[in-house]
């Protein structure tokens, strides 16, 4: 067994520089912005582990960054529970004021069916916006 994870650790960099490779995919670093998005997460009590807040606030710092480049509004699929805005008790209001602010569909299958994007999205989550008052 030993033997075995040292073979498969030894190629992990060529499965990564393999997966950099291939079209259609990005693999994004840690950028500062997305460590201090991380950081601010924190505070929002969102219930989630270090892990699942890394990637969402890469995840929320890549959509903006598509967004404000004018390409935006995006959507993607989410299959962790964890980060779905959704859950067994209703929507994660928290969670999906963040993707609405960051102009984010997020749907539940890879088919990007589930759930149905209003046609008047992203209109609904400017609408939806809180007012931030002048410094």
């Amino acid at each position: 067994m030993e033997s075995r994870i040292k073979t498969d650790l030894a190629r992990l960099d060529d499965v990564f520089r393999s997966l950099g490779n291939t079209a259609g995919l990005e693999i994004l670093n840690l950028s500062q912005q997305m460590l201090e998005q991380c950081t601010d997460l924190s505070y929002l009590k969102l219930g989630l582990g270090p892990f699942d807040q890394a990637i969402l606030a890469s995840v929320l710092v890549k959509a903006r960054e598509i967004a404000d480049a004018g390409e935006g509004p995006s959507a993607f699929c989410e299959l962790d529970s964890n980060l779905q805005p959704w859950g067994k008790e209703g929507p994660k209001d928290k969670l999906k004021q963040l993707y609405d602010e960051a102009q984010l569909w997020v749907y539940g299958d890879f088919l990007l069916e589930n759930p149905r994007m209003p046609d008047n999205w992203p209109n609904i989550a400017e609408a939806n916006r809180p007012e931030v008052p002048p410094l």
